[in-house]
């Protein structure tokens, strides 16, 4: 059978002709209200307990730190109801990057019953979750708490604390599975899906501005307002920290992470750090070509789309032509017949990542989302460059098509079926796929695939809507990424919000 007869007539298909309407934004309660119990450190010296010097937890949220030594970090659960029942998912919310593979042991606070030997927390992103099942009656939880303590790596682990308006780190008690949909909605619609600045979080912004952009979803574009606030406190300032954690207030200089620009230039295109991101746009061009010795597929997302969006609020000309030169270049040194490499050097000396689908979604993802901003000038109507950004996405779209698994998804490398599922890889293909098919390209994507992605993609959700099966940020390098390990990642959240246009 194949992949086409597949989607129709499989059983995963059946009951998806109608997707539940969300046109006034009325979603429902979250599964999870209620199922939050907050940690509470016995030892307060471990609240905000001080960081590395030139480094910064973001938001000045509270946050408590997990030692290398001593006892380790006691932690009970007054508020935890043994009589709620459901499965106990202890999550830890982490307030700094971690670069390396940390682990953290698990076991009752005062018996010492090992609970969990190791704890994989590896290469961690700010605002990332890690989660595990504490296999244990809430009722000898309740009354031992836990102690944890990292066992490998020799710094503190920080993570932020639980509030009634913050999210933070939390004890689930996951008792209910009927409404993930409408719980992931009630996550992506709340500070539950910030991100650190720069292309995580411009996964999420971009994702909630199409939502919004469709008029049927209220709270997205409520929450948008809010995610901006957050880093663009007022019309002057953007706070943020690099990847690594360190203070970048009012600097800019990242060509990988500009994406929250774009959501920004729709929302506020007076934003004086608008001129912080054109003019490093404009500091990489040189005699009509780019500067850069090396090229990543995330520029075409991350810096020409937003890019281009800053051009079309401000009626800045130029910005098209950085753009363009940016994509083309990528277009021509980053692309072969059957492959795409997410990273290449200029002169063809060295290759990474190729095919990753997260690096494929960047290229297509970028390609359409330029595509839909451009093709509304008038004075580029006959550029040939839109003709080559057409013809380079519906050769390397029916690529994808071929690669698309019977379950309606992508592993982390898609000419190798041997790689596990990646969520964020296969919502950001699908979600590019999508617009293609909506402006009639020639790509193979009906609404039958829709359809069929998302219905893959919803049994990824956790019951309290939080998307899981994601490949790592890719700091532990091509070994992890082809590896089973598999995350929960809100800027997949982002990627698939498209899908839901």
């Amino acid at each position: 059978m194949n992949r086409r007869s597949f989607i129709q007539h499989s059983s995963l298909a059946i009951g998806m002709a109608n997707l539940p309407p969300f046109a006034e934004g009325r979603i429902k309660k979250s599964s999870a209200d209620g199922n939050y119990s907050a940690l509470l450190v016995d030892n307060r010296n471990l609240i905000n307990y001080p960081v590395e010097a030139g480094k910064r937890t973001s938001l000045d949220w509270n946050y408590f730190a997990i030692l290398p030594d001593g006892d380790g970090t006691l932690i009970e659960f007054p508020d935890l109801s043994p009589s709620r029942g459901g499965r106990l998912i202890l999550r830890l919310l982490t307030a700094l990057e971690i670069r390396d593979k940390r682990e953290i042991s698990v076991s009752l606070g005062r018996s010492g019953k090992v609970i969990w030997k190791s704890f994989p927390i590896w290469y961690a992103s700010c605002f990332q979750i890690f989660e595990i099942e504490l296999t244990v009656n809430a009722e000898e939880l309740k009354r031992e708490g836990i102690r944890l303590k990292v066992t490998k790596g020799d710094i503190p682990i920080y993570c932020y604390t639980f509030d009634k308006q913050r999210p933070g780190s939390h004890l689930y008690q996951e008792n209910d599975r009927s409404a993930v949909r409408d719980s992931y909605f009630d996550k992506l619609f709340s500070l539950w899906s910030v991100q650190p600045f720069g292309w995580m979080e411009g996964c999420v912004t971009d994702g909630l501005y199409a939502l919004a952009a469709t008029g049927k979803f209220p709270a997205a574009d409520k929450t948008l307002e809010r995610h901006l606030k957050l880093f663009f406190p007022d019309d002057k300032q953007l706070k943020y920290e690099w990847y690594d954690s360190s203070v970048r207030d009012n600097i800019f200089s990242n060509h990988e992470g500009g994406l929250p620009f774009a959501a920004l230039a729709k929302k506020n295109h007076r934003h004086s750090a608008l001129e912080l991101f054109t003019k490093f746009c404009e500091s990489r061009i040189e005699n009509g070509t780019t500067t850069a010795k090396s090229l990543t597929t995330e520029g075409i997302y991350h810096l020409a789309y937003p890019l281009m969006a800053v051009a079309e609020a401000k009626r800045y000309h130029l910005g098209y032509d950085i753009a363009l030169i940016e994509i083309i270049e990528r277009i021509d040194f980053l692309g072969e017949e059957e492959r795409i490499h997410q990273g290449a050097s200029k002169d063809k000396s060295r290759t990474q990542f190729t095919n990753w689908s997260r690096g494929y979604a960047w290229f297509l993802l970028g390609l359409v989302r330029c595509f839909g901003i451009i093709k509304n000038e008038n004075a580029f109507k006959n550029d040939r460059r839109l003709k080559v950004m057409r013809e380079a996405f519906e050769h390397y779209a029916s690529i994808a098509m071929k690669n698309l698994r019977n379950d309606g998804s992508w592993g982390a490398y898609l000419d190798s079926p041997d790689t596990p599922f990646d969520a964020s890889g296969t919502s950001g293909i699908a979600s590019a796929l999508l617009y293609a098919s909506r402006f009639g390209w020639n790509v193979d994507f009906g609404e039958q695939d829709r359809k069929h992605v998302i219905k893959c993609l919803e049994r990824s959700l956790t019951p309290d809507g939080f998307l899981k099966e994601n490949c790592q940020v890719n700091r532990g390098g091509e070994e992890l990424q082809r590896s089973d390990f598999r995350v929960i990642s809100q800027y997949a959240m982002g990627l698939m919000a498209h899908l839901y246009t």
